[in-house]
């Protein structure tokens, strides 16, 4: 089975975003220690709308500028450490701005669909552009929506065309979200490793321009939930996020599902649910998947989280740690 580690690169949202160095920085170097240690490649999809939020608003703040350059630095060294580095949108750092203390952010830009089509396509070739300074002009090839906003497709399909990115890896499969503001529901989609599509994830054609690369998905049941609760109050320091901010409310329908009936979710190394890895991937075997993607954010991870992915990255030594790049001959062979 070909297994890709993916993480979002990126800070909390809302009041409390957490600082660079705790959410960011120091997380990451601990992933990058056990990928060394076990020969596995990682996958960053960057949050370009903050680096690029970070470096306007550093005009101002020389604190956040030097941010900026940990940041860049840090990116740069993951290059150059053989991790892949991609595109994640998170759009409402267009309209974020630093107030001298904390990030103001205006949640209902947090997806793309809240913009007019042509600033889709500014903001995705300006991101794309930011990126590609790092990862070269090769880079920067698969795109992650923030959020997993990125229905309706054919709104950013254009966008991303012209920004020449032609895999996604986005789609959870069976799973469903919905807030005030934005949601996604792909309980629709194909069951494939992945597949071809044109204007919408869920549906397959074969002579599509997109390649979806879907992150792999599990059920999971109410009592994982309290579980996971109990983790968060009773835990310790071993369950304590690595990063220094507050993590925005599910909503109560969310809530309420997750904690009274069988849900489907992203097979995650964030936290407790980094416990799951190993049973999920034994069901996709039972299920002859070729594929799995697991994602995460380093500034979810805890330090039995960082444990539980060691052993879980032990115990599939005869599979095939990839990153997109394994993926990629196959959009080429479709145009």
């Amino acid at each position: 089975m070909k297994i890709t580690l993916s993480l979002d690169y990126e800070l909390f949202f809302g009041r409390n975003t957490g600082t660079v160095d705790n959410t960011l920085l120091t997380p990451t170097l601990a992933l990058c220690d056990i990928a060394k240690r076990n020969n596995v490649p990682l996958v960053f999809f960057v949050d370009v709308g903050f680096l690029l939020c970070l470096q306007k608003e550093g005009q101002r703040y020389p604190a956040l500028m030097r941010d900026y350059t940990k940041v860049c630095n840090q990116l740069e060294q993951l290059i150059f450490l053989g991790h892949e580095l991609q595109l994640h949108v998170h759009p409402h750092w267009e309209t974020s701005y630093w107030d001298g203390n904390t990030w103001n952010m205006n949640m209902q830009y947090y997806a793309l669909h809240s913009f007019k089509k042509l600033e889709v396509h500014q903001i995705i070739q300006r991101y794309t552009d930011a990126l590609r300074t790092m990862t070269g002009d090769d880079g920067g090839f698969t795109f992650r929506a923030g959020g997993w906003v990125i229905q309706p497709f054919d709104y950013i399909r254009d966008a991303l065309l012209a920004a020449n990115i032609r895999i996604d890896s986005t789609v959870i499969c069976g799973a469903k979200s919905k807030w005030d503001s934005h949601g996604y529901d792909f309980t629709d989609a194909p069951t494939q490793n992945h597949w071809f599509f044109d204007d919408d994830p869920l549906v397959m054609n074969f002579t599509g321009a997109f390649l979806e690369v879907p992150i792999a998905s599990h059920q999971v049941s109410p009592d994982f939930y309290w579980r996971f609760l109990a983790t968060k109050k009773l835990g310790g320091i071993i369950h304590s996020p690595l990063g220094d901010g507050v993590p925005v409310e599910l909503s109560k329908h969310s809530v309420i599902n997750k904690l009274f009936s069988r849900s489907i979710g992203e097979v995650s190394m964030d936290g407790y649910k980094a416990s799951l890895l190993k049973k999920a991937a034994s069901q996709y075997d039972r299920m002859g998947k070729t594929s799995f993607v697991i994602m995460g954010h380093p500034k979810a991870l805890t330090r039995y989280s960082l444990q539980q992915l060691e052993a879980f990255i032990v115990s599939r030594q005869t599979d095939e740690f990839v990153t997109y790049s394994a993926y990629r001959s196959l959009t080429t062979q479709s145009i």
